[in-house]
């Protein structure tokens, strides 16, 4: 049995189709995820995905205090399924703590597959210093480490790991599902949302502010929404990380709040700018073509990639906001190449895993 914990949203995506080409060549999957009543979306994408899961345990809040004492008690519950479902073979996950931390403690291989490992600035082109909490507590207990071709492989290496345990992918990892979307207006959530399709539509995503590597809530991406409805003649969508309710009562006035979790093929392709605070939705946007604008509070190494080969703008004044949508409204860029160079499938990581561990 394979077991694969989903964290995020964004595995859920990955996952759901990485389960699908496990279960071609005859492998048991048990997927796990979690969930908070204002953090649903990574169960929400695997039901969308029709993938059958388990929830333990949920999302531990804003505080420190407050995620340990989550992780204790889901560890507790893993621990529960297993004595009831037995042991699996191998945890599959994006750099979980919960489910690694169990995994190893219990002499369960971990494969970590993980794109988040380190902090970077705008114009650093040294390789990245200051590794995410989140790496430190997963990446080091791994028996494989698949990482997207961006990264330096010296940053992969200082999490004590081994060259033959680093494994390097061709693609950046969103593109596994948006290279495959085909614009159907079948799909197109502005009819489903009374929006006219005759105006461009700009949609907002919030920034993942109760994470633990975000340290405050920038109110950028909250103040430039009037003022793109006051200078833009546009559908403006928000589209809710957390709570949907207070967004209504700020914005109800002058944009559409997004109600329930949305598949990309039903908004991507009927996008005309996005401005996001958040790392995945900006990548999957910039990979389909999107004038994007990141808000975003902290760099990653996708941040700076995508910033230095002008692929996607970033800012956190309101008015150069308002100057770049003006100017870059639904001018779509070519954006397959840096996405992409090789191919773009789990052929060589479940190859890997099955000689290395399922053998």
């Amino acid at each position: 049995m394979i077991w694969i914990d989903v964290a995020t949203p964004k595995y859920a995506m990955f996952f759901s189709i990485m389960i699908g080409e496990l279960q071609k060549r005859g492998h048991e999957v048990l997927v796990t995820t979690r969930y908070a009543p204002n953090y649903t979306e990574a169960k929400e994408i695997l039901e969308l995905q029709k993938i059958p899961h388990i929830v333990l345990g949920e999302y531990g809040g804003a505080s420190l205090l407050e995620k340990f004492e989550a992780r204790i008690f889901r560890q507790k519950e893993i621990l529960d399924l297993f004595k009831a479902r037995g042991v699996p073979k191998v945890l599959i996950c994006g750099a979980v703590v919960d489910s690694v931390q169990v995994a190893y403690g219990i002499g369960i291989p971990v494969v970590n597959i993980y794109d988040t490992p380190a902090f970077t600035t705008p114009k650093d082109e040294a390789c990245p210093k200051e590794l995410t909490a989140v790496a430190r507590l997963t990446l080091p207990f791994s028996k494989l480490f698949f990482y997207p071709f961006i990264f330096p492989k010296e940053l992969i290496l200082r999490f004590a790991l081994d060259e033959e345990q680093i494994i390097p992918y061709p693609f950046i990892d969103v593109a596994l599902w948006i290279n495959n979307i085909k614009k159907d207006s079948k799909n197109d959530f502005r009819i489903r949302y009374g929006l006219d399709i005759s105006k461009p539509t700009i949609l907002v995503r919030e920034e993942e502010y109760k994470a633990h590597y975000v340290k405050e809530q920038i109110p950028t991406i909250y103040e430039v929404i009037p003022l793109l409805k006051k200078e833009i003649d546009a559908n403006i969508v928000i589209m809710p990380r957390y709570e949907k309710e207070r967004l209504k009562n700020d914005f109800g006035n002058i944009a559409t709040i997004l109600e329930e979790k949305l598949k990309p093929e039903e908004f991507y392709p009927f996008i005309d700018l996005f401005i996001g605070g958040g790392g995945t939705m900006n990548l999957e946007s910039v990979c389909y073509g999107i004038p994007t604008i990141s808000t975003r509070s902290i760099w990653l190494v996708h941040d700076q990639y995508l910033v230095q080969n002008n692929l996607m703008f970033w800012s956190q004044d309101c008015n150069e906001i308002l100057k770049i949508a003006k100017e870059n409204l639904g001018k779509m860029i070519d954006s397959k190449s840096y996405f992409v160079r090789g191919e773009c499938n789990f052929d060589a990581i479940i190859n890997r895993i099955e000689k290395d561990i399922l053998c």
